[in-house]
């Protein structure tokens, strides 16, 4: 096992001082004891980078309107255009608040970018006659941190701690050269009483799973997979935070 930390300078003291504090962590967390501590300097204009709070940094889902030649409301029409992607052809609604996709069929519209449910439902509400709607649910949801210690990409102790926890089932997704800089888990049939425990009574999703992208930068990409039908609502992203923490926590505690 392989574990990194950064340090900001300071003098020989304070690091010894620091360095006596990881290995005292890891003792703990990891029950196991520390053979060698390396320590070597940053390269000349690189410098260790601040931890950052969990953030959500996109929420998709999809908006079923029943079939009309006007769902819009007039007054966005000037700002709908048409796009083509892999995926078809598209009437497209940018903002700063999200994204609207209408399909050729024009009986779903997809939303995405959106980083705040109430800023999503504005957009809805703005763009679309109510009256056209038929539900509006959510599908997924990307949140991002950031730890205060970069990670060791050639440690494999992460990936053995995630494949003995009992609350889900942990898939290693092999990253193509370009993606060498980080690992990347997938997280599938998670146990309905860690979910309850997490969201709430009444909660757990047979369908839930969660893409975990962990970079050696200490970068945490989570990337939750939402199947059971979901409205969306003002704050509803907050209510994933709890698990989204503990999986952060998780990850933390074993890199």
């Amino acid at each position: 096992m392989r574990l990194a930390r950064w340090h900001d300078g300071g003098s020989l003291l304070a690091l010894l001082h620091e360095v006596a504090g990881h290995i005292a962590a890891v003792q703990h967390n990891c029950r196991t004891e520390v053979d060698a501590v390396r320590i070597t300097s940053l390269a000349k204009g690189k410098c260790a980078q601040p931890a950052r709070q969990l953030r959500i940094t996109n929420i998709c889902g999809k908006i079923r309107h029943y079939h009309s030649a006007q769902f819009f409301n007039p007054g966005v029409l000037p700002l709908v255009r048409k796009t083509h992607n892999a995926f078809g052809c598209f009437e497209t609604l940018l903002s700063v608040h999200g994204n609207l996709q209408t399909a050729h069929n024009r009986k779903n519209t997809l939303f995405r970018a959106g980083r705040s449910s109430a800023s999503i439902l504005r957009i809805i509400d703005h763009a679309f006659d109510p009256a056209c709607i038929h539900f509006v649910n959510m599908h997924m949801l990307v949140a991002n941190v950031r730890l205060a210690h970069p990670v060791s990409i050639c440690c494999y102790y992460l990936e053995a701690r995630l494949a003995d926890c009992k609350d889900w089932t942990c898939t290693r997704v092999v990253v193509d050269e370009e993606q060498t800089y980080m690992k990347s888990f997938k997280l599938s049939a998670v146990r309905p009483a860690w979910q309850e425990e997490m969201l709430g009574a009444g909660r757990a999703d047979p369908r839930l799973a969660v893409l975990l992208n962990v970079s050696k930068s200490g970068c945490v990409n989570l990337f939750v997979s939402i199947g059971k039908d979901t409205p969306l609502t003002p704050g509803v992203e907050h209510g994933y935070l709890p698990l989204l923490n503990a999986l952060v926590r998780f990850v933390d505690r074993y890199t």
